[in-house]
């Protein structure tokens, strides 16, 4: 494999380091953008002015100067709207597999931010550290109030890949970025001045909840990713791991249920269709974003940002997106990778889920700044521009729409304009435009079908996008919302709960029947040691491992739980069984049958009962294992 290095463009005749030629990045990744999204654009734009202008649905032009400018608002924005989707659904459709590489090329550091990120931080490193034995894990404990940093020092424990870095106030709880950027200082020390080690460092962000599919860094290594030289970061898809839950918000009724299912679903649609094929189109645009999950970006180039801006991060209220500019705006490429994913929790709360939305969308308009920098910078060409601003005014193009839309109906019904009851051709003009509006966005449910693999029908598929259109329209909210927060210097970063936060996922007792069997069975290990050549250091090894991967097993058995899925359940259970069988966890290793019995019976709700008594027998058994065999303290409750 060529030697990696951050890609430096050489100065263009008039100073400046942009790229030069935003087409030519789209050759390199085989991406165009096809003439017939042109042809499309057209088409929309002719069928909205003849809406909206002149078929005299909404009034006739000409009347009055602020209702002429109405309608050609509306039908412009109409036309931009339609013709992005367009060239989103052309992109999507167009997505290919890639040639995956060899990780051992790079080194690799994944940071994770955590506030009280005590109910999914063990899962989480756990996960990572099981899937990915090359990689650093950072832990970034922001002066939490729970028992995060303990859990994550446990870890440590058996576990020399897995770091905690500490911040505590006044420096803690001043923004992702600040704590992004303390860890950059610490990981950036531990990797060394050497100048190649620099090069092949890879420095990922998860979130607390953060799942990487296990061909990750396969992909990110291969030559769609950091294998190409002039690559500086790259994002991955994102999925919802909770989108099979049948119960996401326990303890609630039906109905409760039911729209939070809707929630989930639509997530796991929007980031895997609609937001996928939005950065799909950035790659031939050359303006690819980053994310604030499954984001990964060179050392060097982060070394280059520090170096321009005093840090490599910024601390907008999407540091994220941020970052991606800023990347750009030196001359490097951001990449996007489909083909591998990190899953994260969706939100079944309307609340949560408004107020993670109007953070996220008060960030993206705090960048809208650095789009001075970026356009002096000549990094982007004519489609870049046009994509990256188009995506920032978003925001108040809708608010135009929010308030033209109303207004014109109002005037419309009021002097009589729409004749429905008595006008076939203004019906069928506004059946028409109903049908142009409609289809791109309902296109999304077939296409996750198509795509997602997940078993959904095609009259559900097609359900999902028709209810995927009406989730379109929750930007209406949470838009006013960061506005008003925007206009009155508010910027201070609200933390989404956990869904798990408050939610008893492991019992406070075990069943005395269970309290009879030891948790060890020192003979079980003896056994095991002698197998081993009678070295204690292998058993010992043995142990760690079934402590360090018990987090994620036991997630990987209540997302089963959750979905109601018995034959995953039964793979699941099958797991904690044999590895408890392994190491003489005896109470472990029945509480799994007992487990194991019910759900081959049909069982499941009594499974879903015992599964917090099961989590509780594994818990103590690692605490039993820390303390005996491997002489630790236990200090965090997993």
């Amino acid at each position: 494999m060529a030697e990696n290095r951050t890609h430096e463009p050489e100065p263009n005749p008039n100073g400046s380091q942009g790229s030069g030629s935003t087409s030519a990045k789209a050759r390199r990744s085989g991406v165009r953008i096809s003439p017939i999204a042109v042809a499309a654009s057209l088409i929309y734009g002719v069928l909205a002015a003849y809406i909206f202008c002149f078929s005299g649905s909404f009034g006739q032009i000409g009347r009055y100067w602020w209702y002429d400018i109405a309608l050609i608002t509306i039908t412009v924005t109409a036309s931009l709207s339609l013709a992005y989707v367009s060239l989103l659904l052309i992109s999507h459709a167009r997505r290919r597999d890639v040639e995956p590489g060899d990780p051992s090329a790079f080194s690799w550091h994944f940071l994770i931010p955590c506030r009280d990120e005590e109910s999914v931080i063990a899962e989480t490193v756990s996960s990572a550290r099981t899937s990915f034995p090359q990689a650093h894990i950072w832990v970034i404990d922001d002066a939490s109030e729970d028992s995060t940093a303990l859990i994550v020092r446990d870890v440590m424990d058996v576990d020399a890949r897995t770091h905690l870095i500490s911040r505590v106030l006044p420096e803690a709880r001043t923004g992702k970025g600040k704590a992004l950027n303390a860890a950059y200082r610490i990981v950036s020390e531990y990797v060394g001045p050497q100048t190649t080690e620099r090069e092949r460092a890879v420095i990922g962000v998860l979130d607390a909840d953060g799942f990487l599919s296990e061909n990750a860094l396969d992909v990110l290594s291969g030559p769609s990713g950091f294998g190409d030289e002039t690559l500086g970061a790259a994002q991955l898809e994102v999925w919802m791991k909770n989108r099979s839950d049948r119960r996401p918000r326990p303890g609630r009724g039906r109905f409760i249920n039911a729209v939070g299912r809707f929630l989930v679903r639509m997530q796991d649609i929007e980031f895997r269709t609609s937001n996928s094929a939005m950065q799909q189109l950035r790659v031939a645009t050359g303006t690819v974003g980053m994310g604030g999950n499954g984001q990964f970006t060179r050392l060097s180039v982060l070394d280059t940002l520090d170096e321009a801006h005093g840090e490599p991060r910024g601390n907008k209220l999407s540091e994220d997106y941020e970052l991606g500019l800023n990347i750009l705006s030196t001359g490097a490429r951001n990449g996007y990778l489909p083909q591998a994913h990190v899953s994260q929790e969706a939100l079944p709360h309307f609340r949560r889920l408004l107020t993670q939305r109007t953070r996220w969308a008060q960030g993206v308009m705090e960048c809208a700044s650095i789009l001075p920098t970026l356009r002096r910078s000549r990094a982007l060409g004519p489609s870049g521009f046009a994509e990256i601003h188009y995506f920032m005014s978003q925001p108040w193009l809708m608010m135009l729409n929010l308030v033209l839309i109303p207004t014109l109906i109002w005037v419309a019904v009021s002097e009589g304009s729409f004749g429905f009851l008595d006008d076939v051709s203004t019906w069928l003009t506004l059946l028409a435009g109903l049908v142009f509006v409609v289809l791109p966005y309902a296109l999304w449910g077939p296409l996750y079908r198509r795509w997602s693999s997940e078993p959904i029908g095609r009259v559900s598929a097609l359900l999902l996008g028709l209810g995927y259109l009406v989730y379109v329209y929750f930007t209406y909210f949470y838009y006013p919302r960061a506005i008003a927060r925007m206009a009155t210097g508010r910027n201070s970063w609200a933390k989404t709960k956990r869904n798990a936060d408050g939610v008893l996922s492991t019992s406070t007792f075990t069943p005395a029947a269970l309290q009879l069997l030891p948790l060890l069975d020192q003979q079980s290990l003896a056994d095991l040691a002698e197998e081993l050549e009678g070295r204690d250091e292998y058993a010992a090894e043995i142990v760690s491992r079934f402590s360090l991967i018990w987090p994620r097993r036991l997630a990987t058995l209540q997302r089963t739980v959750a979905a109601e899925d018995s034959v995953e359940i039964g793979d699941a259970i099958a797991s904690i069984r044999v590895s408890a069988t392994m190491v003489g966890a005896k109470r472990l290793q029945v509480a799994a049958e007992d487990f194991t019995t019910m759900v081959e019976t049909g069982e499941l709700e009594a499974a879903r009962s015992a599964l917090p008594r099961l989590a509780r027998v594994g818990d103590d058994t690692v605490t039993e294992i820390r303390g005996r065999f491997l002489d630790l303290p236990t200090r965090g409750q997993h």
